[in-house]
């Protein structure tokens, strides 16, 4: 009988931490999701989704844009990137990729203080400290160059900061930095006070305004 009391006592422990073990998995998700606005109207969405467990950090950002004019489509842009990081080190990243029906296939995985790329099938090595120029992670403020999730290709990084700034966020004031990160082309990026990515601005090769905003 005692057994009996026992197992049932361990059990119940088990289905407990079983529980909390789970939604410590959950809080340890965090998901921005942002529409992508063209001249103020939405031509698609992007959604970061970023998962903690120690010391390792995987973030998954899907992308989804589509212009049309008239009914019809003039461009289309789809994009699927997950990232590991270890102790705020790259160890691996895939980023495939459809830029207006222009397929890329990304692959990076770190080893031997070096990162080997595989960019539609070709091979290089960069050096082990590089990272993707994606905006969610606001060391890329550090970085002179970066790896270009797209097609694999490495840019250059050149950042201006503009001080403080406030916007309303989803009709709350927030208080923001702003700063201009010019890779391949410039763009304006705002990080809050978490250094978390609040907002992204940039101009379209027609001279169009893309904004990036929570949504």
């Amino acid at each position: 009988m005692r057994g009996d009391c026992l197992k049932k006592v361990v059990l119940i422990l088990a289905a407990f931490l079983l529980s909390n073990a789970a939604r410590a998995e959950q809080q340890a998700a965090e998901t921005l999701r942002f529409a992508v606005m063209r001249n103020g109207e939405q031509i698609g969405s992007n959604m970061i989704e970023l998962r903690r467990k120690g010391a390792e950090t995987t973030v998954r950002m899907v992308t989804h844009i589509q212009v049309k004019i008239a009914f019809l489509t003039v461009y289309r842009f789809d994009q699927t990137e997950t990232e590991r990081w270890v102790d705020g080190h790259l160890v691996a990243l895939e980023a495939v990729t459809d830029d207006n029906g222009t397929p890329h296939r990304v692959k990076a995985t770190s080893g031997n203080s070096k990162i080997t790329v595989n960019a539609d099938g070709k091979l290089t090595e960069v050096a082990g400290t590089t990272i993707p120029a994606s905006y969610w992670n606001p060391a890329l403020l550090g970085k002179s160059i970066a790896l270009n999730p797209q097609d694999g290709a490495i840019v250059p990084v050149a950042v201006t900061d503009r001080g403080e700034d406030h916007l309303i966020v989803q009709g709350r004031a927030k208080r923001t930095h702003h700063y201009v990160i010019r890779t391949t082309f410039p763009q304006d990026v705002w990080y809050d006070e978490d250094r978390q990515l609040v907002k992204v601005e940039l101009k379209g090769s027609d001279g169009s305004t893309i904004r990036y905003q929570p949504g």
